[in-house]
């Protein structure tokens, strides 16, 4: 059983309001985090890099900085975050991927996912057929107005599947029936087939904004990590 990673970078950071991929952390660009995560872990035999039709290019200037000893395609996503995952999923088709093979599908806005909780999650995923990080979160609630916290989840990536569920749970579907949140959400969707769950890191927080940034940043320093 192999273990294939696709990287989600066709986003358009629209409420950044700059391609946050390319900020710096430490004199690094933050796409650089999870690029080095996935081509450093040993359980992962190949990649797929969805970009953009601005971003392609940089990305690929970067990719060229290293020595890299993994096969991997830099491919252009699509109007969705459904259909840069199916091009993904149609480009490993192309990689000789079985259908008993795991997919992570991980989006690079969570940039300093730790390398422990990938291979954490790789090893779940070769027992059950699927694994998924989730942290607790909360919500507000306009109604009551009241701050929820009581059995609220927030599922993190890389979410990872066998290649034959992501098959049936993406492919051959129309528009319509892409309207998930997050690869997870797809699947129990379309096949009612729930992932297996771990807890996450709080250092895998999406960045969207620019405040997110900022607030990693002290995250990362308190914890010593990168």
């Amino acid at each position: 059983m192999k273990v294939f990673g696709i990287l989600l970078a066709a986003g358009l950071s629209e409420r950044f309001e700059s391609d946050k991929l390319f900020a710096t952390f430490k004199d690094k660009e933050l796409i650089r985090y999870p690029l080095e995560t996935f081509l450093n872990c040993d359980d992962i035999h190949s990649l797929v890099i969805v970009c953009n039709e601005t971003n392609i290019e940089k990305i690929r200037e970067i990719l060229n900085s290293y020595l890299i000893d993994k096969k991997f395609e830099l491919i252009l996503g699509g109007k969705t975050r459904h259909e840069s995952e199916i091009f993904g999923l149609n480009t490993l088709k192309l990689m000789n991927i079985d259908s008993n093979d795991l997919v992570a599908i991980h989006d690079c806005a969570r940039s300093f996912l730790p390398e422990g909780l990938l291979k954490e999650l790789i090893t779940e995923a070769k027992t059950h057929g699927s694994c998924s990080p989730y942290v607790e979160t909360s919500l507000y609630s306009k109604l009551s107005q009241e701050l929820l916290t009581d059995n609220l989840v927030e599922i993190q990536t890389p979410q990872i599947f066998e290649y034959k569920i992501l098959q049936n749970a993406y492919i051959d579907q129309d528009e319509e029936q892409m309207i998930s949140h997050d690869t997870t959400e797809q699947v129990s969707k379309k096949l009612n087939i729930e992932s297996k769950v771990i807890l996450g890191s709080e250092l895998n927080l999406k960045i969207t904004y620019k405040e997110d940034l900022e607030t990693i940043k002290l995250k990362l320093e308190e914890y010593g990590n990168k």
